[in-house]
C-alpha cells in the first residue's frame, strides 16, 4: 500500500488521526450541561458527557478514570477542553494528562466559576481550540500508523458465513501490511478459545486466551446467569445461531489468520503492532468505548440484523452480509457485502472491498453512524 493513499491528521503526540476532533471532556455528572451548553455555542466540538459523579470507587472508580483519560489520549482527538467541578481533582486528571500527552488542554470547574460563568469562559477557550484545530493539513501515512478496532453485533447466520470471514481476510491485509488490530468480547470467544490459543504467540499468550475465557465463564455462573439466555440475545436466536458455542465460532472469524500476539486488559493499548485480543464486555457501546481507549482510530463492525451504534471519537464501519438487513436498514450500513451469498462475490474479494472502504473513511469520508449523530459512550462497564 502506498502512502500517499491514506492522508491523516498528525497531532502533537506524533500519532495519526483520521478524525482532528476538539473535545469537550466532562469529569462528573454534575459537568455534563455545562459540556453541553458550550458545544452549542461553538461548532465542531464533541460532548463526552456520562452518568457517573465523583463518588466511584473500586474497579469502577479506576475504569471510570481510565476511559476519560484514554479517550483524550485516542490519536483522532487534537485538543481537549476538560470541564470538572472542583480544582483538585480537575488538576489531578490534568496533570496525567500532561505526563502523557503534549495536546493542548484547556481546563474550567464549575465549583470556582459557577455554571453560567463556567460556559462563558469555556466555550472562549473551546473557540481557541477548535481555530487551532481547523488550520491543521492531513499528510501522509501509512496502514502501519493505524490500530483497527474488531466487532460484531446483531450477529445472525451470515454474520459466521460472510461478513466475520470477510472482515477476518480485510484483518490479515492490514496486519500483513505492518498495521495493527483488536479484537475483544471475552463472552464470545467462549467454546472457540481452543482455536484462538493454537495462533498465540507464546506459551503466556495461549493461557491468558483460556484464563480470560474461563474467567469470564465463572463470574456468569457465580451470578446465577445462564449464558444461553443472555447470549445469544434474543435477536441472534431468531437470526439462526441457537448457542453460544456457535456464535463464538462464528464471531472469532473476524479476526482472520494472523498471530495473535498478546491479551489486551480492558482499555490497554497494544506495546507493538501485530493482532491483539481484549478481555472485554460485549454490550456494543461498552466495546467500541473500549477500542478508542485503546487507541482504535477506526472500528469495522459486522452486523446480521442490524446495529445502528457508533463512537464520538473513532468512525465505526458497519458491514452487513444480511441483504435484508442492507435494503431495510440502508441508512445504518457502509459496506454491502450480501453479493458473497449469491457466490457473485468471493470472501477474499469482499475482504479487500472491505479495505478499501475503511481507507475511504480514513481519508475523511463519513460513516453512517457518524452523519446520524450515533454517538455512545459507556465509561464505566465492568464485569460481563
Amino acid at each position: 500500500m502506498k502512502k500517499s493513499e491514506i492522508k491523516a491528521f498528525w497531532n502533537d503526540d506524533n500519532k495519526a488521526g483520521i478524525r482532528n476532533h476538539v473535545i469537550a471532556l466532562s469529569l462528573s455528572s454534575f459537568c455534563n450541561e455545562a459540556v453541553e451548553m458550550i458545544c452549542n455555542q461553538v461548532r465542531d466540538i464533541v460532548p463526552l458527557t456520562h452518568a457517573f459523579g465523583r463518588n466511584e470507587i473500586g474497579l469502577n472508580k479506576k475504569r471510570l478514570e481510565s476511559s476519560l483519560l484514554k479517550t483524550a489520549l485516542n490519536p483522532n482527538v487534537h485538543s481537549v477542553l476538560l470541564v470538572g467541578y472542583e480544582p483538585k481533582s480537575t488538576e489531578e486528571y490534568l496533570d496525567n494528562f500532561r505526563r502523557k500527552s503534549k495536546k493542548r488542554i484547556e481546563v474550567v470547574t464549575l465549583s470556582e466559576e459557577g455554571t453560567l460563568g463556567a460556559i462563558r469562559i469555556g466555550a472562549s477557550k473551546a473557540l481557541e481550540l477548535v481555530l487551532d484545530a481547523s488550520e491543521v493539513k492531513r499528510e501522509p501515512a501509512d496502514i502501519s500508523d493505524f490500530i483497527f478496532g474488531l466487532k460484531c453485533g446483531g450477529s445472525d447466520t451470515t454474520s459466521g458465513i460472510a461478513s466475520n470471514p470477510a472482515v477476518g481476510v480485510a484483518t490479515d491485509l492490514i496486519i500483513e501490511r505492518g498495521g495493527t488490530a483488536i479484537f475483544s468480547e471475552t463472552t464470545e470467544i467462549i467454546g472457540a478459545e481452543h482455536i484462538l490459543a493454537r495462533r498465540a504467540a507464546s506459551n503466556d499468550v495461549k493461557k491468558r486466551i483460556f484464563e480470560v475465557a474461563k474467567f469470564n465463564e465463572m463470574l456468569a455462573i457465580s451470578e446465577g446467569i445462564d449464558l444461553v439466555g443472555t447470549n445469544p440475545v434474543p435477536d441472534n436466536i431468531r437470526g439462526g445461531i441457537s448457542t453460544i458455542e456457535e456464535k463464538s465460532l462464528g464471531a472469532v472469524l473476524k479476526s482472520g489468520t494472523s498471530v495473535i500476539k498478546g491479551v489486551l486488559d480492558y482499555e490497554e493499548e497494544p506495546k507493538g503492532r501485530g493482532l491483539y485480543f481484549m478481555d472485554s464486555p460485549s454490550a456494543a457501546q461498552a466495546v467500541l468505548t473500549a477500542l478508542s481507549a485503546a487507541g482504535c482510530q477506526i472500528v469495522l463492525f459486522t452486523t446480521g440484523t442490524g446495529n445502528p451504534v457508533g463512537n464520538p471519537i473513532s468512525p465505526v464501519v458497519k458491514i452487513t452480509a444480511n441483504p435484508n438487513t442492507a435494503k431495510k436498514l440502508k441508512e445504518h450500513i457502509d459496506i454491502d457485502i450480501s453479493d458473497i451469498l449469491t457466490g457473485e462475490l468471493s470472501i477474499s474479494k469482499a475482504g479487500e472491498v472491505i479495505l478499501s472502504e475503511a481507507i475511504r473513511v480514513m481519508n475523511g469520508r463519513l460513516t453512517k453512524a457518524e452523519a446520524l449523530k450515533h454517538n455512545e459512550f459507556a465509561p464505566l462497564p465492568a464485569g460481563l
